[in-house]
């Protein structure tokens, strides 16, 4: 049997972080991860 998928997730070094309500407000304290969501026709919040 074939293996469904393999995961590769690299390394993160811990770096700068967003403030706790900004990061709130993004779902993220990560800037890294920072990755909105700019849909058809949406526009991107940042």
């Amino acid at each position: 049997m074939l293996p469904l998928a393999m995961a590769y997730v690299p390394m993160q070094k811990f770096g700068k972080v967003y403030e706790p309500a900004r990061g709130f407000q993004l779902g993220t304290i990560f800037p890294e991860l920072c990755k909105p969501f700019c849909g058809k026709g949406g526009e991107c919040r940042r």
